[in-house]
């Protein structure tokens, strides 16, 4: 097992990508501690401890520093020990369609500051209170997840986009400045994936919607939570060791490339 030994802390765990985090951590050896903000969370701890795995439920949210300050906590007490953080928790409650993140002029501040205060702040309260446990245990791993939409803009949704290439820059901070106790902070740059939710579910089921968004991926399927668990693990393992800074795509392709017209068929129009 990859992470055999390794105690996570996990934000957000309680669906989609973050529920696949858990599972998988667990999975592959690591005791698990994860947020999040519904009961939900009671019924994915109690089927890993049934599976024979170590996992504790927290319930709190990350826009609340104290709930977040006492879920690193109860790792380290439940644990003896905190090694790996992995920041999933999103206010996506308030983004999408029909939703209040909408454009800049339109977005109201609360709202604003709710999604900032869940995803970033979320992320710098977990980082900021497991650092010195980190350091104790002499080094470990961040990872954060962002979105691809924090490097290449799409339409509405500011608050959230600005969240994420905040985080970004957060990333790259704490790598700089806490690379030398052996601490690595990775984000983990989140492309078009199924997360099973019911929106997604109908958009995915519209091929109208569905086929300009098939054009930006390289590969021939949408991505899938586990494949951002892999990632993930893959970061939080030894294998990943010397990895820091990095914003890793896991995205099919979609950010390395500028989507422009085929012109292949220019050659046979002659001069």
């Amino acid at each position: 097992m990859r992470l055999e030994g390794k105690v996570a802390l996990i934000t957000g765990g309680t669906r989609g990508i973050g529920r696949e985090l858990v599972e998988r951590f667990a999975r592959e050896g690591a005791k698990v501690v994860f947020t999040g903000r519904s009961d939900a969370g009671n019924e994915v701890a109690a089927a890993a401890r049934d599976r024979g795995e170590q996992v504790v439920f927290a319930k709190g949210s990350a826009a609340s520093e104290d709930d977040v300050r006492d879920a690193v906590e109860t790792a380290v007490k439940e644990f003896g020990t905190l090694t790996s953080v992995i920041n999933n928790a999103a206010a996506t409650h308030l983004t999408g369609p029909g939703r209040p993140d909408t454009k800049v002029a339109d977005v109201d501040t609360a709202v604003f500051d709710e999604i900032m205060r869940t995803g970033l702040y979320g992320t710098f309260w977990a980082a900021k209170y497991a650092i010195p446990h980190l350091t104790a245990a002499g080094g470990g791993s961040i990872t954060n997840i962002s979105a691809a939409s924090s490097q290449l803009a799409i339409q509405g949704r500011p608050s959230y986009q600005a969240s994420k290439g905040a985080i970004n820059s957060l990333t790259r901070q704490i790598a700089v400045d806490y690379g030398g106790v052996g601490i690595r902070a990775n984000a983990i740059i989140v492309g078009f994936t199924n997360t099973g939710g019911a929106e997604l579910t109908k958009m995915i089921a519209n091929e109208a919607l569905m086929a300009p968004v098939r054009k930006t991926i390289m590969l021939p399927r949408l991505g899938l939570p586990s494949d951002i668990a892999s990632g993930c693990v893959y970061l939080a393992s030894d294998e990943g060791e010397f990895i820091t800074g990095v914003l890793l795509p896991i995205d099919g392709g979609l950010t390395c490339h500028l989507e422009m017209p085929d012109t292949s068929a220019l050659a046979a129009l002659g001069e």
